[in-house]
């Protein structure tokens, strides 16, 4: 089912090569803050500074630009397990 919920930080992001700017492999980020178009309805994308969580660049820091019409695509936001705050729910 896509998703419509706005983007938050913390959240896990599965990207394809297409799905971000100049994007030249997939590679899984939890999101660490987002920069710019989230709030503007006629930018096509989000630009987020995120952590790689996979591909082949664990850990590594990456400012980039997500677009907006890849976050709607099925598997591409991971599914929250923690509250915004880290806070595991089932606790």
């Amino acid at each position: 089912m896509p998703s419509e919920e706005p983007l938050r930080v913390g959240e896990t992001l599965h990207l394809g090569k297409a799905d971000w700017v100049y994007g030249d492999r997939a590679m899984r980020v939890r999101v660490s803050d987002i920069r710019y178009g989230h709030d503007d309805p006629h930018s096509p994308v989000i630009g987020i500074l995120a952590t790689v969580v996979g591909a082949g660049r664990d850990g590594r820091m990456v400012s980039i630009a997500v677009y907006k019409s890849a976050l709607t695509h099925t598997g591409v936001r991971e599914a929250q397990r923690r509250h915004a705050n880290g806070v595991d729910p089932e606790l």
